[in-house]
């Protein structure tokens, strides 16, 4: 009887440590790259928000002079997202942080694909978003819908805080007003989300880079390897 007792005992550890074990690889496991993926992405165009050292203060898009290789830039990273997703909230400080360590090598390139069946607020956010951009301020706008995501995410105020941001982004709040409302901003949003789902694309944050999709994104420092190799490949 002792001796089938030890033998359970010994069965239940050498689980534990198996699944543990599965744990520690699961969160170190880098991101696997793939230059042939299988989702082909339309290239970079007039109709993307980019963002290059040269545009850091905010432009929605970049002069026809810029659009094709982001200045100098090297690697293009292009992220499909939703302003309410959580992991998106957090990948945005990676990035961000990508962006200062690469600079003039990086551009970055945000689509919309708002969650809509998902979270309650992020058709609005996008079309805040979108607003923002017809005054030239997509990226201030961006970057303070993932800083303050906790704020709006579950509010059933969101459009009230969403003109407050406009305000202090100094934008005018009667155009902002109309154009965050506007059809032609939800269909322009509505496209933009059937397009990703056309291509195969169904959660978020999806990362491409020179074309090829991330799989597994897990951290900065497998993203920075990452679009360091293409770096070195110029």
């Amino acid at each position: 009887m002792k001796t089938k007792e030890i033998g359970i005992w010994i069965g239940l550890i050498v689980v534990l440590i198996g699944g543990l074990w599965l744990l520690v690889t699961a969160v170190n496991t880098s991101p696997s790259f793939s230059t042939s993926s299988a989702i082909k992405i339309p290239e970079v165009s007039k109709n993307d928000f980019i963002r290059t050292a040269k545009s850091a203060s905010g432009s929605a898009r970049l002069p026809a002079s810029e659009r094709s290789d982001g200045g100098q830039a090297k690697v293009t990273l292009v992220e499909y997202a939703d302003f309410q997703c959580p992991a998106c909230g957090s990948f945005y400080f990676l990035i961000k942080r990508l962006e200062e360590d690469f600079k003039n090598d990086l551009r970055v390139v945000f689509r919309l694909f708002p969650l809509i069946d998902t979270h309650q607020n992020s058709m609005i956010s996008s079309q805040a978003a979108y607003a923002a951009s017809l005054q030239g301020k997509f990226w201030k706008m961006h970057d303070m819908l993932y800083e303050n995501q906790d704020s709006w995410s579950n509010s059933t105020q969101a459009k009230d805080i969403f003109t407050g941001y406009a305000k202090k982004l100094s934008l005018d709040l009667n155009k902002f007003k109309s154009d965050m409302n506007n059809s032609s901003t939800k269909k322009f949003i509505t496209n933009e989300e059937n397009k990703a789902i056309t291509l195969g694309i169904n959660s978020t944050p999806t990362f491409f880079v020179n074309e090829g999709l991330i799989q597994n994104p897990t951290g900065y420092e497998g993203f920075k390897k990452i679009i360091q190799d293409e770096i070195d490949k110029k």
